[in-house]
């Protein structure tokens, strides 16, 4: 093209230019729609120690900010630090979003507020006195119906000091973004594929709302929406699924609204088959079977159940009918007590309690009630009094008479008396069926039950296996004297389960009660050696026994607190258990640091040996210390729904319960409910390796 053509075009541009410029004067820039600042937790920096700060984001209302997946459109919001040479900083912290619907798109974000934290670690050899200058870049996309990108520079000045110094006008903010962050989900999570159906199945019950945000793109569909189903003690999740054709892992953030609120959960679900209660129901009426059966053994009941079988050997002048009937009568006992507390469990959780196995020895007036029971049939054993046939369906006599209305209260009690007790198989059937329907459920009650009674019914039955019991004799009278001090343990060990869960107020309470018992005890015995004294004896017994029914109220509502080492004594090392909560599980995890947390409670025998004789053994604590584990002890002596629900989570509805949490990503491992010193070192090893 010829020059001076080209200079005339650029000459014409100018001057067109020149003309339009005062007819469309430049636009100012727009002010930004979003106001943003760091914020540091700490007032001054100490040399080496970590420190949080934050990125405050206050949005203009209508406008919103992205989340680390931004949904269907939009970008995450970006903080890039220019910080000097020793400083590291971390990755930003996520709080759970909420869905953005945009016209037919679905995004994660955040409107109105949010803080986004970050780690920062110092070098360690600052000087006290001197100012750091920690300059930051930030950028996001803000959006409403259009969307516009921001940035701006930041920067935070802090001086050094020799300790660290919280900074107060902050601390609200940094604890309320801390409450919005996803806490790693205490229990595994599965997930199948039908079709174009994606379902994560949680096993956690009663929940009211649930939204899953992925981390990854493609994993579901954004806009579709997501069907909750929530039962008991299970969850399930129904999305539909993005354009990724082949899942390993479903990795991302589940919020779940339940009576206590919302809670957020990262999840890293793993491909598994979801709950097929139907097809599982034989097998979980089996389980309690062996459940049941095994409970024989535990030692709440054998002592109960040995003074039963004992009496079989006094029953040689009785028909074998009258010997059977008998044996009938016991199984009723115990089926009717297990159905009353599967009914009470069932309607108790229908109307949202977090309840499980044993739960009725969470209330301290229960505790009160069955340890007064225990000791009034050990005085009748050592023959402080006995029991006329006018008392015969009472609790007093229910292991030492006979009678048909004794066998079926001696059922009862050896059913109260088991609840304490969690067999081998008995935990996984319980937990089960917390899950199941209502006549369902009864039915694996039942199947606990019918294990329970087998043994003295069968002996009842089968005159051939009574061959082994020993012929009767002058001992037969001694040995329930003898029975009588397992008795006296087990309300002397409920006393102190009742003072771990009221204090020492709740212990002068449960000794008065034992004290009056054994007063009325006294009296009834004595007026039935000598005449003349039965109406006032009567009288006085029952105005001892009225006055005892109201100890329960006088009983303390708070926690009784562990007493402090006396003077002149040093506490035991180890082991050490740092109490359990879900915030604390979560930051350990958080760390990548492995956790084994032990679920217990003071009533429940089974967890009392496996700490005194495995858990608390110098091997086990050194295996623990060289791996360097935390130990969270879950105490569920008194209700405690966080307890209950990780509990659920895992199947459970009762403790004991011992739950291994690898560290990192790792999935947590439960551990079988008996243990063993050489079991826990193996699956230290095999589990964590070292």
């Amino acid at each position: 093209m010829d020059q001076r053509l080209l200079r005339l075009m650029l000459l014409g541009l100018l001057l067109v230019w020149g003309w339009l410029g005062p007819v469309f004067p430049v636009q100012a820039a727009p002010p930004p729609y979003v106001q943003a600042q760091l914020l540091s937790e700490v007032a001054a920096v100490q040399p080496g120690t970590p420190f949080w700060v934050g990125l405050q984001l206050q949005m203009t209302p209508g406008w919103h900010v992205y989340w680390q997946n931004p949904g269907d459109s939009g970008d995450r919001v970006r903080l890039d630090w220019q910080l000097p040479p020793g400083f590291t900083a971390g990755a930003l912290q996520w709080p759970y979003p909420e869905r953005l619907p945009v016209g037919p798109l679905m995004n994660f974000g955040y409107q109105n507020q949010v803080l986004l934290l970050t780690q920062i670690t110092p070098p360690a050899h600052l000087r006290a006195g001197q100012t750091l200058d920690l300059p930051a870049k930030a950028s996001w996309l803000v959006c409403k119906e259009d969307c516009i990108p921001e940035a701006t520079s930041l920067r935070l000045s802090l001086p050094v000091a020799a300790n660290a110094v919280l900074n107060p006008a902050v601390a609200a903010a940094f604890q309320q973004a801390r409450r919005q962050h996803p806490q790693p989900a205490p229990w595994p999570v599965v997930y199948g594929v039908d079709g174009e159906n994606l379902t994560l199945s949680l096993p956690i019950g009663r929940v009211q709302a649930a939204v899953f945000f992925p981390y990854a793109d493609g994993v579901i569909t954004y806009a579709a929406p997501q069907t909750l189903r929530s039962t008991a003690q299970t969850t399930e999740l129904t999305l539909q699924r993005g354009y990724q054709a082949d899942l390993t892992t479903v990795a991302g953030v589940v919020v779940l609204t339940t009576g206590q609120g919302s809670q957020a959960y990262t999840v890293a679900a793993q491909p598994g088959a979801l709950p097929n209660r139907a097809e599982n129901w034989g097998q979980i009426l089996g389980l309690g079977f062996l459940g049941g059966l095994l409970l024989n053994v535990m030692p709440c009941v054998l002592p109960i159940l040995s003074l039963k079988t004992l009496q079989l050997a006094e029953k040689t002048r009785q028909s074998a009918r009258q010997v059977r009937l008998g044996g009938l009568c016991y199984g009723a006992g115990v089926l009717v007590s297990f159905l009353a507390l599967a009914g009470g469990l069932l309607l108790l959780r229908g109307w949202g309690q977090q309840l499980g196995w044993g739960f009725q020895l969470q209330s301290p007036g229960m505790v009160l009630l069955l340890m007064a029971v225990l000791f009034l049939v050990g005085l009748n054993l050592s023959g402080v009094f006995t029991v006329g046939m006018g008392w015969t369906g009472a609790g007093q006599q229910l292991a030492a008479r006979p009678g048909y209305a004794g066998e079926f209260f001696t059922g009862v009690l050896a059913t109260v008396a088991a609840t304490p007790c969690t067999a081998p198989f008995m935990a996984t059937a319980i937990g089960a069926a917390l899950t199941l329907p209502t006549g369902a459920a009864l039915g694996v009650f039942a199947s606990l039950g019918l294990g329970f009674a087998l043994p003295y019914v069968g002996l009842c039955f089968v005159p051939g296996w009574r061959r082994w019991l020993p012929r009767p004799g002058a001992w037969m009278h001694t040995l329930p004297q003898l029975l009588a001090f397992p008795l006296y343990g087990a309300a002397a060990w409920l006393l102190w389960v009742l003072t771990l869960q009221t204090g020492t107020d709740g212990l002068a309470v449960g000794l008065t009660g034992l004290l009056l018992l054994g007063l009325a005890a006294w009296i009834y015995g004595y007026a039935q050696t000598h005449s003349g004294w039965r109406k006032v004896s009567i009288f006085s017994t029952l105005l001892i026994v009225g006055f005892c029914l109201t100890l329960p109220a006088r009983l303390p509502d708070s926690q009784g607190v562990v007493a402090p080492t006396p003077a002149g004594m040093q506490a035991t090392p180890t082991p050490v258990w740092e109490p359990f909560s879900p915030a604390r599980l979560a930051e350990l995890r958080r760390q990548g640091r492995p956790v084994f947390v032990n679920f217990t409670a003071a009533w429940c025998v089974s967890c009392q040996v496996n700490e005194r004789l495995v858990l608390s053994q110098a091997a086990v604590q050194q295996a623990f210390r060289q791996r360097g584990i935390t130990l969270l002890k879950a105490d569920w002596t008194r209700r405690n729904p966080e307890i209950t629900q990780v509990l659920q989570g895992f199947g459970r509805s009762g403790v004991p319960l011992y739950v291994l949490y690898p560290g990192g990503n790792q999935p947590p491992v439960v551990w079988p409910s008996r243990l063993s010193v050489a079991q826990v070192t193996e699956l230290l090893s095999s589990q964590l390796g070292g």
